[in-house]
Protein backbone atom coordinates (compact mmCIF):
# COMPACT_ATOMS: atom_id res chain seq x y z
CA UNK A 1 0.00 0.00 0.00
CA UNK A 2 1.36 3.43 -0.98
CA UNK A 3 2.73 5.66 1.79
CA UNK A 4 0.65 8.78 2.53
CA UNK A 5 2.58 12.08 2.59
CA UNK A 6 1.79 15.77 2.73
CA UNK A 7 0.07 17.16 -0.39
CA UNK A 8 2.27 20.25 -0.80
CA UNK A 9 5.45 18.18 -0.40
CA UNK A 10 4.44 16.09 -3.39
CA UNK A 11 3.49 19.14 -5.40
CA UNK A 12 6.73 21.13 -4.84
CA UNK A 13 8.29 20.56 -8.33
CA UNK A 14 5.08 21.78 -9.98
CA UNK A 15 4.67 24.74 -7.62
CA UNK A 16 8.19 26.01 -8.34
CA UNK A 17 7.48 26.03 -12.07
CA UNK A 18 4.06 27.69 -11.69
CA UNK A 19 5.28 30.36 -9.26
CA UNK A 20 8.24 31.17 -11.54
CA UNK A 21 5.84 31.44 -14.45
CA UNK A 22 3.65 33.87 -12.48
CA UNK A 23 6.73 36.04 -11.76
CA UNK A 24 7.65 36.36 -15.45
CA UNK A 25 5.56 39.50 -16.20
CA UNK A 26 7.44 41.31 -13.39
CA UNK A 27 10.75 40.01 -14.75
CA UNK A 28 9.73 41.17 -18.22
CA UNK A 29 9.06 44.68 -16.86
CA UNK A 30 12.48 44.75 -15.17
CA UNK A 31 14.15 43.50 -18.38
CA UNK A 32 12.51 46.33 -20.30
CA UNK A 33 13.77 48.92 -17.83
CA UNK A 34 17.30 47.51 -17.76
CA UNK A 35 17.38 46.77 -21.53
CA UNK A 36 18.81 43.33 -20.75
CA UNK A 37 16.92 40.37 -22.27
CA UNK A 38 18.40 37.37 -20.48
CA UNK A 39 16.98 37.69 -16.96
CA UNK A 40 13.80 35.73 -17.72
CA UNK A 41 15.81 32.94 -19.37
CA UNK A 42 18.17 32.68 -16.42
CA UNK A 43 15.28 32.60 -13.91
CA UNK A 44 13.50 29.90 -15.95
CA UNK A 45 16.70 27.85 -16.07
CA UNK A 46 17.17 28.13 -12.30
CA UNK A 47 13.55 27.07 -11.79
CA UNK A 48 13.95 24.01 -14.03
CA UNK A 49 17.20 23.10 -12.28
CA UNK A 50 15.58 23.41 -8.83
CA UNK A 51 12.63 21.28 -9.89
CA UNK A 52 14.94 18.66 -11.38
CA UNK A 53 16.97 18.46 -8.14
CA UNK A 54 13.74 18.03 -6.11
CA UNK A 55 12.51 15.35 -8.53
CA UNK A 56 15.78 13.40 -8.38
CA UNK A 57 15.72 13.61 -4.57
CA UNK A 58 12.14 12.26 -4.55
CA UNK A 59 13.13 9.54 -7.01
CA UNK A 60 16.06 8.36 -4.88
CA UNK A 61 13.87 8.18 -1.75
CA UNK A 62 10.82 6.67 -3.46
CA UNK A 63 9.70 3.39 -1.83
CA UNK A 64 8.70 0.47 -4.05
CA UNK A 65 5.06 0.82 -3.00
CA UNK A 66 4.99 4.46 -4.10
CA UNK A 67 3.70 7.61 -2.43
CA UNK A 68 0.22 9.05 -2.36
CA UNK A 69 -1.25 12.30 -1.09
CA UNK A 70 -4.73 13.80 -1.13
CA UNK A 71 -5.93 17.39 -1.26
CA UNK A 72 -6.97 18.28 2.33
CA UNK A 73 -10.75 18.16 2.70
CA UNK A 74 -11.24 16.83 -0.84
CA UNK A 75 -10.08 13.22 -0.72
CA UNK A 76 -10.95 10.24 -2.99
CA UNK A 77 -13.25 8.77 -4.20
CA UNK A 78 -14.38 12.16 -5.50
CA UNK A 79 -11.42 14.33 -4.56
CA UNK A 80 -7.92 15.02 -5.83
CA UNK A 81 -5.14 12.51 -5.36
CA UNK A 82 -1.47 12.62 -6.34
CA UNK A 83 0.30 9.30 -6.71
CA UNK A 84 4.04 8.99 -7.23
CA UNK A 85 5.30 5.69 -8.58
CA UNK A 86 8.34 4.62 -10.56
CA UNK A 87 6.63 5.08 -13.92
CA UNK A 88 5.55 8.63 -13.05
CA UNK A 89 9.02 9.53 -11.75
CA UNK A 90 10.62 8.11 -14.91
CA UNK A 91 8.51 10.49 -16.99
CA UNK A 92 8.86 13.49 -14.64
CA UNK A 93 12.65 13.25 -14.63
CA UNK A 94 12.57 13.24 -18.42
CA UNK A 95 10.23 16.27 -18.53
CA UNK A 96 12.33 18.38 -16.14
CA UNK A 97 15.69 17.26 -17.61
CA UNK A 98 14.90 18.13 -21.23
CA UNK A 99 13.01 21.24 -20.09
CA UNK A 100 16.19 22.44 -18.38
CA UNK A 101 18.32 21.94 -21.52
CA UNK A 102 15.74 23.65 -23.73
CA UNK A 103 15.64 26.58 -21.32
CA UNK A 104 19.45 26.95 -21.49
CA UNK A 105 19.34 26.71 -25.30
CA UNK A 106 16.58 29.32 -25.49
CA UNK A 107 18.64 31.99 -23.70
CA UNK A 108 20.66 32.55 -26.86
CA UNK A 109 18.35 31.06 -29.49
CA UNK A 110 15.39 33.31 -28.60
CA UNK A 111 17.33 36.53 -27.93
CA UNK A 112 16.16 38.16 -31.19
CA UNK A 113 12.47 37.58 -30.34
CA UNK A 114 10.26 39.88 -28.33
CA UNK A 115 7.93 38.91 -25.48
CA UNK A 116 10.44 36.59 -23.86
CA UNK A 117 8.71 36.86 -20.47
CA UNK A 118 5.63 35.30 -22.08
CA UNK A 119 7.74 32.65 -23.81
CA UNK A 120 9.40 31.49 -20.59
CA UNK A 121 6.14 31.72 -18.64
CA UNK A 122 4.50 29.39 -21.17
CA UNK A 123 7.51 27.06 -21.25
CA UNK A 124 7.39 26.73 -17.46
CA UNK A 125 3.63 26.10 -17.53
CA UNK A 126 4.10 23.51 -20.30
CA UNK A 127 6.49 21.46 -18.18
CA UNK A 128 4.38 22.03 -15.03
CA UNK A 129 1.39 20.61 -16.90
CA UNK A 130 3.32 17.53 -18.00
CA UNK A 131 4.70 16.93 -14.50
CA UNK A 132 1.16 17.26 -13.13
CA UNK A 133 -0.14 14.71 -15.65
CA UNK A 134 2.49 12.23 -14.43
CA UNK A 135 1.67 12.95 -10.75
CA UNK A 136 -2.10 12.55 -11.13
CA UNK A 137 -3.77 9.74 -9.23
CA UNK A 138 -7.17 10.34 -10.81
CA UNK A 139 -8.63 11.44 -14.12
CA UNK A 140 -9.85 14.80 -12.78
CA UNK A 141 -6.35 15.87 -11.75
CA UNK A 142 -4.85 14.46 -14.94
CA UNK A 143 -7.29 16.37 -17.10
CA UNK A 144 -6.72 19.70 -15.30
CA UNK A 145 -2.95 19.44 -15.83
CA UNK A 146 -3.53 18.09 -19.36
CA UNK A 147 -5.36 21.26 -20.30
CA UNK A 148 -2.60 23.39 -18.72
CA UNK A 149 -0.08 21.54 -20.90
CA UNK A 150 -2.23 21.80 -24.02
CA UNK A 151 -3.03 25.51 -23.77
CA UNK A 152 0.65 26.31 -23.19
CA UNK A 153 1.74 24.25 -26.18
CA UNK A 154 -0.83 25.85 -28.55
CA UNK A 155 0.39 29.28 -27.51
CA UNK A 156 4.05 28.34 -27.94
CA UNK A 157 3.46 26.93 -31.43
CA UNK A 158 1.86 30.28 -32.37
CA UNK A 159 4.42 32.31 -30.41
CA UNK A 160 5.82 34.12 -33.47
CA UNK A 161 2.39 35.54 -34.20
CA UNK A 162 3.60 38.19 -36.65
CA UNK A 163 3.81 35.40 -39.28
CA UNK A 164 0.82 33.53 -40.75
CA UNK A 165 2.39 30.08 -40.53
CA UNK A 166 2.50 29.83 -36.69
CA UNK A 167 -1.05 31.18 -36.37
CA UNK A 168 -2.41 28.64 -38.86
CA UNK A 169 -0.46 25.74 -37.33
CA UNK A 170 -1.38 26.74 -33.77
CA UNK A 171 -5.07 26.99 -34.70
CA UNK A 172 -5.01 23.58 -36.40
CA UNK A 173 -3.30 22.08 -33.36
CA UNK A 174 -5.88 23.75 -31.09
CA UNK A 175 -8.86 22.40 -33.05
CA UNK A 176 -7.53 18.85 -33.39
CA UNK A 177 -6.31 18.60 -29.82
CA UNK A 178 -9.58 19.98 -28.48
CA UNK A 179 -11.54 17.36 -30.42
CA UNK A 180 -9.19 14.73 -29.00
CA UNK A 181 -9.71 16.04 -25.48
CA UNK A 182 -13.48 15.83 -25.98
CA UNK A 183 -13.21 12.17 -26.95
CA UNK A 184 -11.07 11.48 -23.87
CA UNK A 185 -13.48 13.47 -21.70
CA UNK A 186 -16.42 11.43 -22.99
CA UNK A 187 -14.58 8.22 -22.07
CA UNK A 188 -13.81 9.61 -18.61
CA UNK A 189 -17.45 10.66 -18.14
CA UNK A 190 -18.63 7.14 -19.05
CA UNK A 191 -16.25 5.71 -16.45
CA UNK A 192 -17.52 8.12 -13.81
CA UNK A 193 -21.13 7.33 -14.68
CA UNK A 194 -20.46 3.66 -14.13
CA UNK A 195 -18.14 3.65 -11.10
CA UNK A 196 -18.90 6.98 -9.36
CA UNK A 197 -15.19 7.82 -9.03
CA UNK A 198 -12.31 8.97 -11.23
CA UNK A 199 -9.55 7.61 -8.99
CA UNK A 200 -7.35 5.20 -10.97
CA UNK A 201 -6.97 2.62 -8.20
CA UNK A 202 -10.68 2.65 -7.31
CA UNK A 203 -11.69 2.41 -10.97
CA UNK A 204 -9.40 -0.58 -11.41
CA UNK A 205 -10.96 -2.36 -8.42
CA UNK A 206 -14.51 -1.55 -9.52
CA UNK A 207 -13.98 -2.75 -13.09
CA UNK A 208 -12.29 -5.97 -11.92
CA UNK A 209 -14.91 -6.80 -9.28
CA UNK A 210 -18.09 -6.15 -11.25
CA UNK A 211 -19.33 -7.93 -14.33
CA UNK A 212 -19.09 -4.96 -16.66
CA UNK A 213 -20.41 -5.26 -20.19
CA UNK A 214 -17.27 -5.80 -22.33
CA UNK A 215 -18.67 -3.66 -25.16
CA UNK A 216 -18.98 -0.74 -22.70
CA UNK A 217 -15.36 -1.19 -21.60
CA UNK A 218 -14.01 -1.46 -25.14
CA UNK A 219 -15.90 1.71 -26.08
CA UNK A 220 -14.21 3.56 -23.19
CA UNK A 221 -10.80 2.14 -24.17
CA UNK A 222 -11.36 3.35 -27.76
CA UNK A 223 -12.34 6.85 -26.61
CA UNK A 224 -9.27 7.14 -24.38
CA UNK A 225 -6.96 5.82 -27.10
CA UNK A 226 -8.36 8.16 -29.76
CA UNK A 227 -8.62 11.13 -27.38
CA UNK A 228 -5.04 11.09 -26.17
CA UNK A 229 -3.86 9.56 -29.46
CA UNK A 230 -4.37 12.90 -31.22
CA UNK A 231 -1.73 14.59 -29.08
CA UNK A 232 0.43 11.45 -29.24
CA UNK A 233 0.38 11.85 -33.04
CA UNK A 234 -0.82 8.33 -33.80
CA UNK A 235 -1.88 7.90 -37.45
CA UNK A 236 -4.52 8.93 -38.59
CA UNK A 237 -4.69 11.65 -35.88
CA UNK A 238 -1.19 13.00 -36.52
CA UNK A 239 -1.72 15.72 -39.13
CA UNK A 240 -1.25 18.66 -36.74
CA UNK A 241 2.35 17.68 -35.94
CA UNK A 242 4.04 18.20 -39.36
CA UNK A 243 2.49 21.68 -39.55
CA UNK A 244 3.28 22.64 -35.96
CA UNK A 245 7.00 21.85 -36.11
CA UNK A 246 8.07 24.15 -38.97
CA UNK A 247 5.96 26.97 -37.51
CA UNK A 248 7.14 26.73 -33.92
CA UNK A 249 10.53 27.89 -32.60
CA UNK A 250 12.94 24.93 -32.74
CA UNK A 251 13.17 24.88 -28.95
CA UNK A 252 9.41 24.26 -28.83
CA UNK A 253 9.67 21.64 -31.57
CA UNK A 254 12.12 19.83 -29.29
CA UNK A 255 9.55 19.99 -26.47
CA UNK A 256 6.68 18.84 -28.69
CA UNK A 257 8.47 15.82 -30.14
CA UNK A 258 10.65 15.13 -27.15
CA UNK A 259 8.05 15.41 -24.41
CA UNK A 260 4.48 16.49 -25.23
CA UNK A 261 3.68 13.49 -27.42
CA UNK A 262 5.27 11.26 -24.72
CA UNK A 263 2.98 12.80 -22.10
CA UNK A 264 0.07 11.68 -24.30
CA UNK A 265 1.52 8.15 -24.48
CA UNK A 266 1.78 8.20 -20.68
CA UNK A 267 -1.90 9.22 -20.44
CA UNK A 268 -2.81 6.28 -22.71
CA UNK A 269 -0.76 3.88 -20.59
CA UNK A 270 -2.23 5.17 -17.35
CA UNK A 271 -5.78 5.40 -18.66
CA UNK A 272 -5.90 1.95 -20.24
CA UNK A 273 -3.46 -0.39 -18.51
CA UNK A 274 -4.24 0.72 -14.95
CA UNK A 275 -8.00 0.37 -15.27
CA UNK A 276 -8.52 -2.30 -17.94
CA UNK A 277 -6.02 -5.03 -17.19
CA UNK A 278 -4.66 -6.68 -20.35
CA UNK A 279 -5.06 -10.03 -18.58
CA UNK A 280 -8.81 -9.66 -19.07
CA UNK A 281 -9.23 -7.26 -21.98
CA UNK A 282 -7.82 -8.15 -25.41
CA UNK A 283 -6.74 -4.85 -26.97
CA UNK A 284 -3.04 -5.60 -27.56
CA UNK A 285 -3.53 -6.55 -31.21
CA UNK A 286 -5.33 -3.24 -31.86
CA UNK A 287 -2.32 -1.33 -30.48
CA UNK A 288 0.01 -3.40 -32.68
CA UNK A 289 -2.09 -2.66 -35.79
CA UNK A 290 -2.16 1.06 -34.95
CA UNK A 291 1.63 0.91 -34.52
CA UNK A 292 2.23 -0.69 -37.94
CA UNK A 293 -0.09 1.78 -39.70
CA UNK A 294 1.54 4.70 -37.90
CA UNK A 295 5.10 3.68 -38.67
CA UNK A 296 4.46 2.76 -42.31
CA UNK A 297 2.47 5.89 -43.16
CA UNK A 298 4.85 8.30 -41.44
CA UNK A 299 7.89 6.63 -43.04
CA UNK A 300 6.43 7.13 -46.52
CA UNK A 301 5.67 10.78 -45.75
CA UNK A 302 9.10 11.43 -44.24
CA UNK A 303 10.85 10.18 -47.35
CA UNK A 304 9.12 12.85 -49.49
CA UNK A 305 10.09 15.88 -47.39
CA UNK A 306 12.57 18.63 -48.30
CA UNK A 307 11.85 20.71 -45.18
CA UNK A 308 14.15 19.41 -42.46
CA UNK A 309 11.67 20.16 -39.65
CA UNK A 310 8.77 18.45 -41.45
CA UNK A 311 10.98 15.41 -42.02
CA UNK A 312 11.86 15.29 -38.33
CA UNK A 313 8.16 15.74 -37.46
CA UNK A 314 7.14 12.68 -39.49
CA UNK A 315 10.06 10.85 -37.92
CA UNK A 316 8.54 11.60 -34.50
CA UNK A 317 5.31 9.95 -35.61
CA UNK A 318 7.34 6.94 -36.76
CA UNK A 319 8.91 6.63 -33.33
CA UNK A 320 5.57 6.97 -31.56
CA UNK A 321 4.61 3.95 -33.65
CA UNK A 322 7.54 2.01 -32.20
CA UNK A 323 6.49 2.99 -28.66
CA UNK A 324 2.87 1.94 -29.30
CA UNK A 325 4.20 -1.33 -30.71
CA UNK A 326 5.98 -1.99 -27.40
CA UNK A 327 2.75 -1.28 -25.50
CA UNK A 328 0.89 -3.58 -27.90
CA UNK A 329 3.37 -6.42 -27.34
CA UNK A 330 2.96 -5.94 -23.57
CA UNK A 331 -0.84 -6.10 -23.72
CA UNK A 332 -0.95 -8.90 -26.30
CA UNK A 333 1.56 -10.98 -24.35
CA UNK A 334 -0.27 -10.51 -21.04
CA UNK A 335 -3.56 -11.65 -22.56
CA UNK A 336 -1.87 -14.60 -24.27
CA UNK A 337 -0.18 -15.60 -21.02
CA UNK A 338 -3.59 -15.98 -19.36
CA UNK A 339 -4.36 -18.77 -21.84
CA UNK A 340 -0.96 -20.43 -22.15
CA UNK A 341 0.80 -19.59 -18.85
CA UNK A 342 4.05 -19.84 -20.81
CA UNK A 343 6.91 -18.15 -18.95
CA UNK A 344 8.52 -16.94 -22.19
CA UNK A 345 5.34 -15.06 -23.13
CA UNK A 346 5.23 -13.34 -19.75
CA UNK A 347 8.88 -12.34 -20.04
CA UNK A 348 8.45 -11.13 -23.63
CA UNK A 349 5.46 -8.98 -22.73
CA UNK A 350 7.38 -7.25 -19.94
CA UNK A 351 10.29 -6.80 -22.34
CA UNK A 352 7.88 -5.03 -24.70
CA UNK A 353 6.99 -2.50 -22.01
CA UNK A 354 10.64 -2.03 -21.02
CA UNK A 355 11.54 -1.52 -24.69
CA UNK A 356 8.77 1.07 -25.05
CA UNK A 357 10.04 3.01 -22.00
CA UNK A 358 13.66 2.89 -23.19
CA UNK A 359 12.46 4.11 -26.59
CA UNK A 360 10.63 6.99 -24.88
CA UNK A 361 13.94 7.90 -23.25
CA UNK A 362 16.12 7.49 -26.35
CA UNK A 363 13.70 9.28 -28.65
CA UNK A 364 13.20 12.18 -26.23
CA UNK A 365 16.96 12.73 -26.11
CA UNK A 366 17.58 12.04 -29.80
CA UNK A 367 14.73 14.06 -31.22
CA UNK A 368 15.26 16.89 -28.73
CA UNK A 369 18.87 16.99 -29.90
CA UNK A 370 17.93 16.94 -33.60
CA UNK A 371 15.40 19.77 -33.34
CA UNK A 372 17.76 21.93 -31.31
CA UNK A 373 20.56 21.28 -33.82
CA UNK A 374 18.23 21.91 -36.77
CA UNK A 375 17.18 25.19 -35.14
CA UNK A 376 20.82 26.18 -34.90
CA UNK A 377 21.37 25.32 -38.59
CA UNK A 378 18.28 27.28 -39.63
CA UNK A 379 19.24 30.32 -37.57
CA UNK A 380 22.69 30.45 -39.18
CA UNK A 381 21.62 29.69 -42.78
CA UNK A 382 18.06 31.14 -42.87
CA UNK A 383 16.69 28.06 -44.69
CA UNK A 384 14.87 24.84 -43.81
CA UNK A 385 15.46 23.22 -47.20
CA UNK A 386 17.57 20.11 -46.79
CA UNK A 387 19.40 20.61 -50.08
CA UNK A 388 20.33 24.19 -49.18
CA UNK A 389 21.87 22.87 -45.93
CA UNK A 390 24.54 20.91 -47.83
CA UNK A 391 27.66 20.55 -45.73
CA UNK A 392 26.41 22.80 -42.91
CA UNK A 393 27.77 20.33 -40.36
CA UNK A 394 31.29 21.04 -41.60
CA UNK A 395 30.93 24.77 -40.87
CA UNK A 396 29.40 24.06 -37.45
CA UNK A 397 31.47 21.12 -36.18
CA UNK A 398 30.01 20.73 -32.66
CA UNK A 399 26.45 21.09 -33.88
CA UNK A 400 27.19 18.85 -36.88
CA UNK A 401 28.72 16.15 -34.69
CA UNK A 402 25.75 16.23 -32.30
CA UNK A 403 23.30 16.17 -35.23
CA UNK A 404 25.13 13.13 -36.68
CA UNK A 405 24.97 11.20 -33.39
CA UNK A 406 21.27 12.04 -33.04
CA UNK A 407 20.53 10.75 -36.55
CA UNK A 408 22.58 7.59 -36.06
CA UNK A 409 20.82 6.90 -32.76
CA UNK A 410 17.38 7.23 -34.35
CA UNK A 411 18.56 5.02 -37.21
CA UNK A 412 19.30 2.31 -34.65
CA UNK A 413 23.06 2.21 -35.19
CA UNK A 414 25.00 0.54 -32.32
CA UNK A 415 26.26 1.42 -29.78
CA UNK A 416 23.75 4.27 -29.35
CA UNK A 417 20.54 4.54 -27.31
CA UNK A 418 18.24 4.04 -30.31
CA UNK A 419 19.82 0.69 -31.07
CA UNK A 420 19.16 -0.55 -27.52
CA UNK A 421 15.48 0.39 -27.54
CA UNK A 422 14.77 -0.95 -31.03
CA UNK A 423 16.62 -4.18 -30.24
CA UNK A 424 14.51 -4.67 -27.08
CA UNK A 425 11.27 -3.97 -28.96
CA UNK A 426 12.03 -6.36 -31.81
CA UNK A 427 13.30 -9.05 -29.45
CA UNK A 428 10.10 -8.73 -27.41
CA UNK A 429 7.93 -9.09 -30.52
CA UNK A 430 9.76 -12.17 -31.82
CA UNK A 431 9.90 -13.73 -28.33
CA UNK A 432 6.10 -13.87 -28.09
CA UNK A 433 6.49 -16.68 -30.62
CA UNK A 434 3.17 -16.87 -32.48
CA UNK A 435 2.74 -16.33 -36.22
CA UNK A 436 0.75 -13.12 -35.90
CA UNK A 437 3.35 -11.39 -33.74
CA UNK A 438 6.21 -12.69 -35.90
CA UNK A 439 4.63 -11.06 -38.97
CA UNK A 440 3.95 -7.81 -37.09
CA UNK A 441 7.50 -7.67 -35.75
CA UNK A 442 8.95 -8.34 -39.20
CA UNK A 443 6.95 -5.40 -40.57
CA UNK A 444 8.38 -3.21 -37.80
CA UNK A 445 11.87 -4.45 -38.67
CA UNK A 446 11.39 -3.54 -42.35
CA UNK A 447 10.13 -0.10 -41.32
CA UNK A 448 13.14 0.34 -39.05
CA UNK A 449 15.50 -0.29 -41.99
CA UNK A 450 13.40 2.02 -44.17
CA UNK A 451 13.65 4.82 -41.60
CA UNK A 452 17.40 4.35 -41.32
CA UNK A 453 17.67 5.09 -45.04
CA UNK A 454 16.33 8.65 -44.79
CA UNK A 455 18.21 9.37 -41.56
CA UNK A 456 21.44 8.42 -43.33
CA UNK A 457 20.41 10.46 -46.39
CA UNK A 458 19.94 13.50 -44.14
CA UNK A 459 23.32 12.84 -42.53
CA UNK A 460 24.97 12.54 -45.92
CA UNK A 461 23.53 15.84 -47.17
CA UNK A 462 23.98 17.98 -44.06
CA UNK A 463 27.28 16.69 -42.71
CA UNK A 464 29.18 14.49 -45.18
CA UNK A 465 28.83 16.49 -48.41
CA UNK A 466 31.17 19.44 -49.14
CA UNK A 467 29.89 22.87 -48.16
CA UNK A 468 27.35 24.42 -50.50
CA UNK A 469 27.68 28.06 -51.64
CA UNK A 470 25.15 29.20 -49.05
CA UNK A 471 27.11 27.58 -46.24
CA UNK A 472 30.64 28.91 -46.79
CA UNK A 473 30.25 31.97 -44.56
CA UNK A 474 28.40 30.10 -41.79
CA UNK A 475 30.08 29.81 -38.37
CA UNK A 476 29.50 27.67 -35.28
CA UNK A 477 26.73 28.81 -32.93
CA UNK A 478 27.28 30.22 -29.45
CA UNK A 479 28.44 27.73 -26.76
CA UNK A 480 25.16 28.42 -24.90
CA UNK A 481 23.42 26.85 -27.88
CA UNK A 482 25.68 23.89 -28.61
CA UNK A 483 26.46 22.82 -25.01
CA UNK A 484 22.92 21.38 -24.48
CA UNK A 485 23.37 19.52 -27.79
CA UNK A 486 26.67 18.05 -26.68
CA UNK A 487 25.15 16.94 -23.35
CA UNK A 488 22.32 15.16 -25.18
CA UNK A 489 24.84 13.58 -27.55
CA UNK A 490 26.87 12.26 -24.62
CA UNK A 491 23.68 10.92 -23.00
CA UNK A 492 22.82 8.98 -26.19
CA UNK A 493 26.29 7.42 -26.22
CA UNK A 494 26.20 6.57 -22.48
CA UNK A 495 22.77 4.91 -22.69
CA UNK A 496 23.88 2.99 -25.77
CA UNK A 497 27.23 1.81 -24.40
CA UNK A 498 26.10 1.09 -20.83
CA UNK A 499 22.32 0.51 -20.92
CA UNK A 500 21.87 -1.77 -17.89
CA UNK A 501 21.17 0.92 -15.23
CA UNK A 502 18.59 2.51 -17.55
CA UNK A 503 17.01 -0.88 -18.32
CA UNK A 504 16.79 -1.48 -14.58
CA UNK A 505 15.06 1.89 -14.11
CA UNK A 506 12.68 1.06 -16.98
CA UNK A 507 11.92 -2.33 -15.41
CA UNK A 508 10.98 -0.65 -12.15
CA UNK A 509 8.76 1.76 -14.08
CA UNK A 510 7.17 -1.08 -16.07
CA UNK A 511 6.43 -2.99 -12.85
CA UNK A 512 3.92 -0.25 -11.98
CA UNK A 513 1.67 -1.44 -14.81
CA UNK A 514 2.08 -5.20 -14.35
CA UNK A 515 -1.28 -6.39 -13.01
CA UNK A 516 -0.33 -9.49 -10.95
CA UNK A 517 2.67 -11.64 -10.10
CA UNK A 518 2.57 -14.76 -12.25
CA UNK A 519 3.01 -18.30 -11.03
CA UNK A 520 5.59 -19.36 -13.57
CA UNK A 521 6.46 -23.06 -13.43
Amino acid sequence: MAIEVDFLTTLRPVMILIVSSALMPIIGYIEGKLRYKHISGVLATISFLTSLILVIDMYLRLPDVGITSSFPGFEPPLGVELRIDHLGMFMITLFCGLGLLVSVYSIKYMEHDTGLDRYYALLLLLVAGMVGVALAGDFFTLFVFWELMSISSYSLVAFRKHRWEPIEAGFKYLVMSTLGSLFALLGIALLYGYAGTLNFQMLSKTISMLAVNPAYCYMVITLILVGFGVTASIVPFHTWLPDAHPAAPSSISAMLSGLVIKAAVYAIMKGIFTIFTPLTFNYGIVLVIFAIITVTTANMKALLQRDVKRLLAFSSTVNIGFIIFGLGVFAYGMHLWMRTEAAIVWTASILGMVGALIHILSHAMGKGLLFLAAGSFITQTKTRDIYELEGVGRSMPWTGLSFSIGLLSLAGVPPLAGFVSKFLLLMAGYSIGDMLMNIATSLMLVNSVFAAAYYLRLLQICVVRPKGDRIKAVKEASPIIFIPLVLLMVALVVVGCYPWPFIDIAQRAASTLIPVSPSIP
